[in-house]
């Protein structure tokens, strides 16, 4: 997979992305055509690894398993259903089987997902590149840090 960029407009906070090396409409919104033209670091345009962010210039990212969050939500949303609806009709051990079963496709399901690494101040989004070390998984702290504007 080539190396790709996907960030929030600042204007509308529409989801763009763009490959790199970034080509001459990288950084112009899809929605609003506002431009705010990336500026990748040589070790960004050459593929990784991260060390500065292409938008904003922030040193800090983490990591995490590239899948959506409104589908992860929605899968946890229908297992309760299902496996509350199993209880009603057949009782303790068709829950059990419906909990097991989406236990065991979650296992599987997070051993075949890439991982996207994340900008901690405008949540740019890297995918496609080589891994940094230095990157960890998400530090709520440091979240909370960039919130408040320190």
């Amino acid at each position: 997979m080539s190396p790709r960029v996907g960030y929030y407009c600042s204007r509308c906070s529409r989801y763009n992305e763009y490959p790199l090396p970034a080509g001459e409409g990288a950084g112009t919104c899809e929605r609003c055509g506002n431009r705010e033209p990336p500026d990748p670091s040589p070790a960004v345009t050459a593929g990784g690894p991260i060390d500065r962010c292409p938008h904003c210039d922030n040193l800090h990212f983490y990591t995490r398993k590239d899948f959506p969050q409104q589908l992860g939500c929605f899968a946890v949303a229908a297992t309760i259903l299902l496996s509350s609806l199993a209880y009603a009709a057949w009782d303790f051990p068709a829950a059990l089987v419906v909990l097991v079963a989406a236990s065991a496709a979650d296992i599987i399901l997070y051993q075949f997902l890439g991982e996207v690494t994340v900008c901690y101040r405008c949540h740019t989004e890297l995918r496609g590149f080589q891994e940094n070390p230095e990157h960890e998984a998400f530090d709520m702290h440091r979240a909370e840090e960039y919130e408040q504007g320190r």
